[in-house]
């Protein structure tokens, strides 16, 4: 694959502790884009996170590491196996169920917490057991100043219920959150990211 040389967006986050609003609207834009990709060729990543989410040398986003990821999976045939990222699992998979593409929906509301608030919504500490029974029963948790479209976002991507999961019910695209994306023009790249490797924009340390 191509050399992607503007880092991840772990990278990112690690860096300036969160994005700002308009940032992480452009970064989750494209990323529903290339799960809708994916789904639409009946594929599951199963492991999304910011370290498989890469920037290229346009400052566009590439999800990476299909090596998780399974084919075939379609709205009347769903698979099991534990697979992904302990903290970013959804509910069904940590039940050991069988799920579809509602994982990588899940997954993404965590990512989006991430870069938006710089906190999982869930317990993030060592003791897993703490960590499963927080993402099992316990309601997504956000610090106060967050941006009310998406803080609305991510509980709708975060449903207990995988038929419920905005993704797999409702048109992301519709979202508030997004009331400002030109779809079209996304997935052309005629719209301009926030910034590309070259320009110096980590000087400030909050993109």
């Amino acid at each position: 694959m191509e050399y992607l040389s503007g880092g991840s967006v772990q990278d990112l986050i690690r860096m300036c502790g969160c994005l700002n609003i308009g940032n992480v609207r452009f970064y989750t834009a494209e990323m529903v884009s290339g799960l809708q990709f994916l789904h639409g060729h009946n594929i599951v990543h199963r492991d999304i996170k910011p370290d498989n989410i890469m920037l290229d040398a346009d400052g566009h986003i590439r999800i990476i590491n299909l090596g998780p990821a399974q084919d075939g999976v379609s709205s009347s045939k769903n698979i099991s196996g534990v697979t992904g990222t302990f903290h970013y699992m959804a509910p069904e998979v940590h039940h050991r169920k069988q799920y579809g593409a509602a994982v990588d929906w899940w997954s993404l509301g965590i990512v989006v917490s991430r870069m938006a608030a710089g906190r999982y919504p869930f317990y993030n500490g060592p003791v897993k057991q703490m960590a499963f029974k927080s993402i099992i029963n316990e309601k997504p948790k956000f610090p106060t100043w967050l941006d009310a479209d998406v803080k609305h976002l991510i509980k709708k991507l975060l449903r207990k219920d995988p038929q419920t999961c905005l993704g797999v019910s409702g048109n992301i695209r519709e979202h508030p959150f997004f009331t400002t994306i030109g779809w079209e023009d996304l997935e052309e790249r005629r719209v301009e990211p926030p910034f590309t490797p070259f320009r110096p924009v980590l000087e400030n340390h909050h993109l």
